[in-house]
């Protein structure tokens, strides 16, 4: 008995040498039976020796058409379908070539022959090897004359395919997907229930998890177009991560080419999206090449023809981004058949024929060898199991040989020469391979990280780009193939504390430390670093930062100390330092800079906006760019003068297409010159609870609508302090003799240095949804914590006992009498030639009066009354910018964030200079009067900083920034406040000064009498006023009078009294 040759040697292959091959028995045989018994024993006779004449005799008794050859058909049929069976690997190649044939005569009138054309077909697919599935794909994929029998066995091929080859059929969808659709509208039921069936499998081979749920509807959309819209917008809510290729492309590109067809804007726009964040994720731009001619044009016309604005801006970016991805160097090389096919006979040194081998099983070799050469399979192993059975035959003994030559010089054409690492002797600490997704923004993707001992490497790239992210990741152990923590120990430095350690103490916010627990550090060991570093040993000398101090309250240049301390401590092999010198001044930026260039046996990853930073510090940069991570070496500028010039416009700061719009404000009532103040503080004093001596003494400012101030100082000074105090979210000390006075009408933005508090409690909220929470009741939500305006448990307590009010009754009579406040009505009005106010108050009895702001004040209703002020003040932009979807998606715009960020993202998902723009855009939603800025520009891009300086430039309110950025201060403040030893001194432009000094002088102008340098009291002659006409009269009677009596009254002063005024 002969082995089955998928397990037999080629020696017992070979056994069996037979010159010919009787085919009488096949081709007379009548019956089935008959006719299986005598294909089984021609099969039985087949070598690779022999197997070519025979199938050149079978395809010729295919070939006899006509009833009378019936028979010879069938036979033919019946003997391949035995040789795949039997002898799967000599018969392959001629079968595989002749398949066109046998599909053909699946719609043969004779039952016989189509009854053994669907059996043989069947064999030779399930017999087929792997790799073999693009070598019978074009026959099957052919229309041909389109009869249903054929339709129908090529439906039922592909799923056969579809689920002994996944890997294989997967990277021919491109074709495969198109032809099973058009199946799916055949008329014959049997056609279209099989190429359903088999659609389903097909999509199968595609591997990406991300649409997987929603291939089902994919399918339904074939058949039943109405649906596209719907299933689009369900697919523009999948968050893409995984790497994209062909195959995935392949079920989605009819979808997306539907629905960029539809007349509606959102569905134009869902498919743009979708198309740009697949093609983000497609690695090699070939996986791309087949669907550019499909969806290009589409995109095109769509950037260009589309209404809406948004919609069109959404439609560029995907075009660009298709337009990229399919432009950007390879990964991965292609090769041709004909190459592969002329490698092979260039191997035997005999051109044009190969020694032993048939054309037939070349090119059928050569088919295999390039199908694992696009499923960039180089392993030897693979290739011999492949492609050694089919190479086996009389005459040919060297197959391993030419086998190993064919996949070396096949692989030469299709690798990508990796660029050659510098050499020296630094410790490697890592080197792999990852991709990284936060929240649904892919990051990067399939891109390799490979880090040294010792050096320090600048991590750049635009904002949004994934920076942090990424050394989140690194330290939360979520990159793959990164070193486990036992084996590599990363620290990451931030200077953001938790609030529930705001209020721990510094040596215990470091002692407590978990990783520092499991290393032994000793409360000693702690308390002698953090000495080193400049921490006080307690609060009796008024220090900026000590051991004693709340963590909550040290400025943000002394939280990225601590944090420098716990990772000194801690001993790290790597720092992940995501802005260290945010926050500081230039002393303490200099001891940064001195402590990372000290450390020669830890690596540093660091991500800054300061250009002199990464000079002085780092050895290589490594560039985010196109979804991956590129290394240089050199320092920033050295980088960006060799290799990547773009690099230095991610620090220029500058104007870009890039803009922002702040609102503007409205009119203030009694407010006639944009340099008179409508914010003050007078000799405010402010000292912590705890210290021994005030953190600010004597501090005076005032804020205008063109103030354009920049606040600065050493870290520690009490710049946030103050900026609290002028907002109202700190109290001067009780026994301070000062004033903060604030415009009832004027609305104020602040925005904190630690700006994420405003919206780390709303993290599941879109930005627009965040917006519209904090204002759904008109006035601002996060306002209400301020301070000046949270009544205490002893006001509330006041504020419900009886006081006397004086009320009028309906005859005009005033009367005193007790009531118990219940509540203000939000009325406000001012009394007649009088600055005071009124406000309506409803009391518990039912009744409303109005009382004045002055016995308000006096009965304790000072902080009410400044709720009351922001409320109205608030509400006085609601009818020109309602709360609507709409609106503030085009003012969360103004600001700079787009409608995909604003509209379509959850704030958890967003980056940090994207959450800076939320708190901006929300602080800013009742287009504040004045904008106050602590530390604006540590999140921000640097295209994002010149956009806000040119809208700094173009508001028409007061702005009051804090900012170690000079560049930036420089370009937007002509004010400097200057804060030093607790105390504030100006310099610069001031208006207010201006507008101060004419109102003291109209004072002194208008007094009596003066001190002079003697101490003389000295009365100051006043210009006379010239007369009215009534005081004329009066005089002119007057001097009528006296002239009647006798007395001379044509004096100088009278005559001038009487404007009869001399000429000089």
């Amino acid at each position: 008995r002969t082995p089955h040759p998928r397990s037999a040697t080629p020696t017992q292959l070979h056994s069996i040498d037979m010159s010919s091959i009787d085919l009488a028995k096949l081709t007379a045989a009548e019956s089935p039976e008959d006719r299986e018994a005598a294909a089984t024993a021609v099969a039985k006779q087949v070598t690779s020796k022999n197997v070519e004449a025979l199938m050149t005799k079978l395809k010729a008794e295919l070939s006899n058409a006509g009833k009378t050859a019936t028979n010879n058909r069938a036979g033919a049929l019946c003997a391949m379908r035995k040789m795949m069976e039997t002898s799967p690997t000599v018969a392959e190649p001629f079968v595989v070539a002749d398949l066109a044939l046998i599909l053909a005569a699946a719609a043969d009138k004779m039952k016989p022959v189509s009854t053994e054309a669907d059996l043989t077909a069947k064999a030779l697919i399930k017999a087929l090897s792997t790799e073999g599935v693009g070598s019978v794909l074009p026959a099957i994929l052919d229309e041909g004359d389109g009869k249903w029998q054929v339709n129908l066995l090529r439906a039922e091929l592909l799923s056969t395919l579809a689920t002994s080859a996944p890997k294989q059929m997967g990277r021919n969808l491109t074709e495969v997907v198109p032809v099973l659709s058009g199946l799916m509208w055949d008329t014959k039921p049997q056609v279209k229930a099989a190429a359903t069936s088999a659609i389903a499998v097909v999509f199968a081979c595609d591997t990406n998890t991300d649409i997987k749920e929603f291939v089902p509807q994919v399918i339904e959309c074939i058949l039943q177009p109405e649906k596209v819209p719907e299933t689009v917008h369900n697919l523009a809510g999948c968050v893409f991560v995984q790497e994209v290729f062909g195959s995935s492309l392949a079920l989605m590109a009819p979808l997306l080419k539907r629905g960029l067809d539809e007349p509606v804007t959102a569905t134009k726009r869902n498919c743009a999206r979708i198309i740009e964040n697949m093609a983000k994720l497609v690695d090699d731009p070939y996986e791309v090449a087949a669907f550019v001619p499909v969806l290009l044009p589409s995109l095109e016309r769509a950037k260009e023809e589309v209404s809406d604005p948004e919609c069109r801006n959404v439609c560029g970016k995907a075009h660009e981004q298709l337009t990229r991805t399919s432009t950007k160097p390879p990964v991965w090389k292609r090769i041709e058949l004909t190459k592969v096919l002329a490698t092979l006979e260039g191997l035997t040194r005999l051109p044009g024929k190969i020694k032993g081998l048939s054309d037939t099983v070349a090119s059928h070799t050569a088919a295999l060898a390039l199908s694992m050469l696009d499923l960039k399979n180089l392993k030897s192993a693979d290739w011999v199991a492949t492609l050694k059975p089919i190479l086996a035959h009389p005459g040919f003994d060297d197959a391993d040989k030419v086998i190993a030559s064919l996949l070396e010089t096949c692989a030469k054409e299709v690798q990508i020469e990796e660029e050659k690492e510098e050499a020296d002797d630094a410790e490697q600490l890592c080197d792999c391979q990852f991709s990284l997704a936060y929240g649904n923004k892919v990051l990067l993707n399939q891109t390799k990280l490979k880090l040294k001992r010792g050096y320090r490497y600048g991590l750049c790239g635009r904002n949004d780009s994934g920076k942090t992210s990424l050394m989140r990741a690194i330290a939360n152990q979520q990159v793959e193939g990164f070193p486990p923590a036992t084996e590599l120990r990363t620290m990451y430095v931030e200077t953001d504390v938790q609030g529930e350690l705001a209020e721990v103490p510094v040596l215990d916010f470091v002692v407590n430390h978990e990783g520092l627990k499991g290393l032994g550090v000793t409360p000693q060991m702690a308390r002698e670093k953090l000495l080193s570093v400049g921490f006080a040993v307690d609060d009796s000398t008024m220090a900026p930062a000590s051991l004693t101090k709340e963590v909550g309250r040290l400025s943000g240049g002394w939280r990225m100390k601590l944090a420098l301390v716990r990772a000194m401590l801690l001993k790290a092999d790597i720092l992940l330092l995501d802005e260290p010198t945010n926050h500081l001044d230039p002393g303490n930026v200099k001891w940064v800079i001195d402590y990372l260039t000290s450390l020669t046996h830890v690596t540093s990853i660091i991500v800054s906006h300061d250009i002199k930073v990464l000079d002085q510090v780092c050895t290589h940069v490594l560039q985010i760019d196109q979804l991956k991570l590129n290394m240089f070496k050199g320092n920033l500028t050295e980088v960006a003068t060799k290799y990547v010039p773009d690099l230095m416009s991610y620090f220029e700061l500058k104007a870009t297409k890039f803009t922002m719009r702040f609102p503007q404000p409205g009119p203030l009532e009694g407010i006639s010159s944009r340099g008179k103040h409508i914010m003050k503080m007078t000799n405010i004093t402010f000292t912590y609870p705890t210290a021994p001596k005030p953190q600010l003494t004597g501090v005076t400012v005032r804020v205008s609508l063109s103030t354009r101030a920049a606040c600065i100082g050493a870290n520690g000074a009490g710049k946030s302090t103050m900026i609290k105090l002028l907002t109202g979210e700190l109290e001067p000390d009780k026994c301070s003799t000062g004033e903060v006075w604030k415009h009832p009408n004027a609305r104020v933005a602040y925005v904190a240095q630690h700006a994420f508090h405003h919206i780390e409690n709303h993290l599941e909220k879109t930005p627009n949804e965040y917006v519209r929470w904090r204002y759904e009741h008109g006035s601002d939500k996060e306002g209400l914590e301020k301070v000046t305006s949270k009544l205490t448990e002893e006001e509330e307590l006041a504020l419900s006992k009886p006081v006397l009010i004086d009320v009028a009754d309906d005859k005009g009579v005033t009367k005193t009498m007790k009531a118990v406040f219940k509540r203000f009505t939000e009325g406000r009005r001012k009394i007649p030639k009088s600055k005071d106010q009124e406000y309506e108050i409803e009391w518990l009895s039912g009744f409303t009066s109005w009382v004045t702001s002055v016995k308000l004040n006096l009965l304790g209703f000072g902080k009410l009354l400044k709720q009351v002020d922001e409320k109205i003040a608030a509400k006085a932009t609601q009818l020109v910018r309602p709360l609507t979807n709409k609106f503030v998606e085009n003012h969360l715009n103004d600001v700079g964030l787009e409608p995909e960020f604003a509209s379509h993202s959850r704030i958890g998902a967003l980056s940090g200079g994207q959450k800076v723009k939320v708190v901006l855009a929300a602080a800013m939603w009742n287009t504040p009067h004045i904008i106050i800025l602590d530390e604006p520009t540590n999140y921000l891009d640097r295209d994002s900083l010149g956009a806000m300086a040119e809208a700094i430039n173009l508001y028409e309110g007061g702005v009051v920034i804090i900012s170690h950025n000079a560049q930036f201060v420089d370009q937007v403040c002509p004010e400097v406040w200057h804060l030093e030893n607790h105390t504030l001194n100006l310099k610069g432009s001031y208006d207010w000064l201006e507008s101060a000094n004419k109102e003291a002088a109209k004072v002194a102008k208008q007094a009596d009498t003066y001190i002079d340098g003697q101490g003389n009291e000295v009365e100051i002659a006043k210009a006379r006023k010239k007369a009215s006409k009534s005081e004329l009269k009066k005089i002119k009677k007057d001097i009528a009078a006296k002239r009647k009596g006798g007395q001379e009254c044509y004096t100088d002063e009278e005559l001038e009294l009487a404007g009869f005024l001399p000429d000089v």
